[in-house]
């Protein structure tokens, strides 16, 4: 039977028989204003309450909006507190820092054996500070790096959620495989019907029989809630 990891939104954990498989790899991609930042609080607050050490790097906003997010929501009081007991740990790089120390703090998240949870938002930052990315030798050394990064959190069983933001633009639609390379992917989009609607898809989780069809959400005080269908 495969170990799994609650998100922390239990309908969705019941559309992956009960969550994410413990130490995978999984991408979460969609459009912005889905939600997908705030996907990646319940689940490090999930961990959290579980006793697990869960790290969060954003690689595009100050920790001041980070703290807005939080803040937003009902759970905001519990979420700090963990931070304040170390179980959370929330990291804000611009993209040109974290290109310097990326190295260095992957290491130390492997030798951090406390460590069970990482999010890294958004990792299309890899992609959107090349300058050429049509080279091919850019494409290889990326895709060296990002190869090198999953082995690292694979070889230490860190279950990781990588925000991957989607855009219109073509400029940014380079994603070096990540869908043939992560474990899993979860979906959030939106049908503009006059008004907005939020769904989620999983259309790819190992080892998995994942729920086939999109289930509709909204964002509101308690962050991700999914809406029942009649």
């Amino acid at each position: 039977m495969v170990e799994r990891e609650s998100i922390g939104i239990q309908e969705v954990d019941s559309m992956i028989e009960g969550g994410i498989p413990y130490g995978s790899i999984i991408g979460l991609s969609g459009p912005p204003g889905v939600g997908k930042s705030i996907f990646s609080l319940h689940f490090l607050l999930e961990g959290a309450r579980k006793g697990q050490k869960c790290v969060y790097i954003n690689l595009e906003e100050p920790r001041r909006n980070v703290d807005n997010m939080i803040n937003s929501f009902s759970f905001a009081e519990e979420f700090l507190e963990y931070e304040k007991k170390g179980l959370i740990v929330i990291k804000c790089y611009s993209y040109p820092e974290y290109e310097k120390i990326h190295q260095e703090l992957l290491q130390k998240i492997k030798d951090d054996k406390k460590i069970k949870r990482l999010v890294i938002d958004s990792f299309n930052c890899f992609f959107s500070s090349i300058d050429n990315p049509h080279s091919l030798a850019v494409n290889v050394n990326v895709r060296k790096l990002i190869n090198s990064s999953f082995y690292q959190l694979r070889k230490r069983s860190i279950t990781a959620l990588l925000v991957l933001e989607k855009h219109d633009n073509l400029m940014y639609s380079f994603d070096y495989n990540i869908p043939y390379l992560v474990d899993g992917i979860i979906k959030l989009d939106f049908l503009d019907l006059g008004t907005i609607e939020r769904r989620i898809f999983i259309p790819k989780m190992r080892w998995t029989n994942q729920y086939k069809e999109s289930k509709p959400y909204e964002i509101g005080k308690n962050g991700i809630e999914m809406i029942p269908e009649e």
